[in-house]
C-alpha cells in the first residue's frame, strides 16, 4: 500500500483528458442539436467528463504499465479537476465582468453578495459532482488485471 502512494501519473495523461474534454463538448454539442434539438450545458459536459473518464483510464493505464488504482483514479480525478478550474473559472468570470460592462449589468449571476455566494456554491457543487463521476466512470473503464 506504501508504494501505491508513491507512483505518480505521468503529466502526459493531464492534455490527453484535454483532448478529452475538448472532444466530449464537441461531441455533446451536436448530440445536443441534433438529437435534442435543444442548447443546454448537461450534454456536453457529460460527453466531456465520459471521453475524460476513458482517456484518463486508458491512457493512464498505458503510461504507467499497469490499471491504475483506486488512490491514482482518485489523484488523478482531482488534480485534473483543479486544474480545469483553475484556467476555466478566471476565465468565466472575465468573460462575465466583460458583459456586465457592456449591459450595465452582470451576464450570469446577481453581483450582490448573495448571488456571488449562490453563484459559488453552484460552481463548486458542480466541481466535486463532476470529479466523483470522472472518478466512477474511471473505475468502470480501467481494466482488470488478469
Amino acid at each position: 500500500m506504501d508504494e501505491d502512494l508513491i507512483v505518480v501519473v505521468p503529466i502526459a495523461v493531464y492534455p490527453a483528458m484535454l483532448g478529452g474534454t475538448i472532444a466530449g463538448q464537441f461531441v455533446g454539442m451536436g448530440f445536443d442539436a441534433l438529437a435534442l434539438g435543444t442548447h443546454a450545458v448537461w450534454a456536453p459536459l457529460a460527453c466531456s467528463v465520459l471521453l475524460e473518464a476513458v482517456v484518463g483510464a486508458r491512457y493512464g493505464a498505458a503510461r504507467l504499465g499497469h490499471p491504475l488504482s483506486a488512490s491514482e483514479r482518485g489523484r488523478l480525478s482531482v488534480f485534473y479537476s483543479l486544474a480545469l478550474a483553475a484556467v476555466s473559472l478566471p476565465l468565466w468570470a472575465w468573460l462575465d465582468a466583460s458583459r456586465g460592462s457592456r449591459g450595465g449589468t452582470s451576464g450570469s449571476a446577481s453581483a450582490s453578495p448573495h448571488g456571488i455566494a449562490v453563484g459559488f456554491v453552484v460552481v463548486l457543487g458542480g466541481l466535486v459532482v463532476c470529479t466523483a463521476a470522472r472518478f466512477a466512470l474511471m473505475t468502470a473503464f480501467t481494466r482488470r488485471s488478469q
